[in-house]
């Protein structure tokens, strides 16, 4: 169960001055081995065999690396039963430059097969446990990340976000999410969805962490934060309808204590922005997922090399995934429906950028909004879940306020916000502009000094 106590990176740098940078790589490997009551892992490395990482500002901190990114020294299985004994032998990029800085591996996590869903529900590895509620799901597609991070097991954890695969899981586990833009942290060594829409990510315990791994992945230095007052937008139309009320409590709570600490909180529309998510998410990433994935089959060393979509859709273990996979390997969606759908995907940008700055008064800091509109849901809750009395579908509900942003390539962090009643976390995201990294990452530092931050 995460809690305040939950040591972020400074406190796991304060274990390896105390004892040694060893000996906090055995108890984590033990600590993510402990974790199989809650699906976190699909590979744990061996302590006995891995050498503490190197010098840097992350020597001999461990980290956890979702199982859709490639490392040279563990399998990268997508979570999906055709790529189980994958070893591509090379290192996505944000692993790369960690490992560079001191830290290592100490695993892969679980996720929703092939990251194609948000509960991280995988019937290839099991399911992915909330650590608030075991009969919840973190959420996913980055669930074992998120759950990595929230049980102390590692400071940090890399991810994936397509459409809300790092934000969903951090708000449904009650840590700190980061999705930086596309193509900020790499395009390749990855198991894709949508060249588009794909991005490596952070989870984290603090913004603070999240900010430096930025500046260790992308070689820029980190944003002073603005000495003036924030202004930060709330869209209200789509965003925040339909809240579920102990979400809709929190976030007005947090909302509050912004504005009593002197945040100016503007009124904003990003117009027809799930309107024109509707019309473009889904054709972008179906039309992509049967290209991407295909080609990255065709850069691995071993026999998996081989493989096509037809052979990776057959082995599918998870219905929704399968379902997906179907749709994408028809061919509904070819070129002319790709290219109406990317037309459309400009619309939607325009129309963030409208809202971010408005073509009078001052340009906004960043949007601000519930991340997911309801805590997690049951584990099982594939399909329909119960929402403010009624049944509605799991995956367009959970994702509505992420999904346009991720359509439109936007950076997004989203920052714990408080709990339900009932224990389970709910967050608050923070939108920018694509390029605004740095300049976002200084204003959630100061937003999460206001809200509060960590559960």
């Amino acid at each position: 169960m995460p809690t305040s106590d939950t040591p972020d990176l400074d406190g796991f740098r304060g274990h390896v001055r105390a004892s040694s940078a060893a000996d906090v790589l055995a108890r984590a490997v033990e600590a993510a081995r402990g974790l199989a009551d809650l699906g976190a892992f699909i590979t744990v490395a061996d302590a006995a065999g891995r050498a503490p990482g190197g010098d840097g500002p992350l020597a001999g901190v461990p980290i956890a690396v979702k199982d859709n990114l490639d490392t040279h020294d563990l399998p990268t299985t997508g979570g999906t039963p055709a790529l189980a004994d994958s070893r591509p032998g090379r290192d996505h990029l944000a692993v790369e430059r960690l490992r560079a800085a001191g830290a290592a591996v100490i695993g892969k996590t679980n996720l929703h097969e092939l990251a194609f869903g948000i509960t991280s529900n995988n019937a290839a590895y099991g399911p992915v446990r909330n650590p608030h509620d075991r009969d919840r799901t973190a959420g996913g597609s980055s669930g074992g990340s998120a759950v990595a991070v929230a049980t102390g097991v590692v400071p940090l954890a890399l991810g994936t976000d397509t459409g809300g695969s790092v934000r969903i899981p951090a708000a449904h586990c009650g840590v700190v999410g980061w999705r930086p833009t596309v193509g900020r942290w790499g395009v390749d060594r990855v198991v894709p969805i949508s060249r588009t829409r794909d991005t490596a990510g952070l989870l984290a315990v603090a913004v603070a962490d999240v900010a430096l791994v930025d500046e260790l992945v992308t070689g820029q230095p980190a944003v002073e934060a603005p000495d003036r007052r924030l202004r930060l937008g709330v869209p209200r139309p789509g965003f925040y309808d339909d809240l579920h009320p102990e979400v809709a409590a929190r976030v007005d709570e947090a909302l509050g204590r912004l504005s009593d600490a002197g945040v100016e909180l503007v009124e904003t529309d990003v117009v027809a922005a799930h309107e024109l998510d509707a019309e473009c998410g889904f054709p972008i990433a179906f039309f992509e997922v049967a290209r991407d994935l295909p080609a990255y089959l065709a850069t691995l060393p071993g026999p998996e090399r081989e493989l096509t979509l037809a052979d990776v859709l057959a082995r599918v273990a998870s219905p929704d995934v399968r379902g997906a996979l179907e749709i994408a390997a028809s061919g509904q969606f070819g070129e002319p429906p790709y290219r109406e759908a990317m037309a459309t995907r400009e619309r939607l940008r325009a129309a963030y950028a409208s809202a971010l700055v408005p073509g009078t008064g001052e340009r906004l800091d960043a949007l601000v909004y519930p991340t997911v509109p309801l805590p997690a849901t049951p584990v099982g809750d594939d399909e329909t879940t119960e929402h403010n009395g009624r049944q509605v579908p799991v995956f367009q509900t959970t994702i509505r306020n992420t999904g346009p942003g991720s359509a439109a390539g936007m950076p997004a962090i989203s920052l714990p916000a408080g709990t339900t009643r009932a224990g389970l976390p709910v967050g608050l995201s923070l939108e920018a502009l694509p390029g605004e990294d740095g300049a976002l990452l200084a204003v959630a530092r100061r937003v999460e000094g206001t809200v509060g931050g960590r559960l």
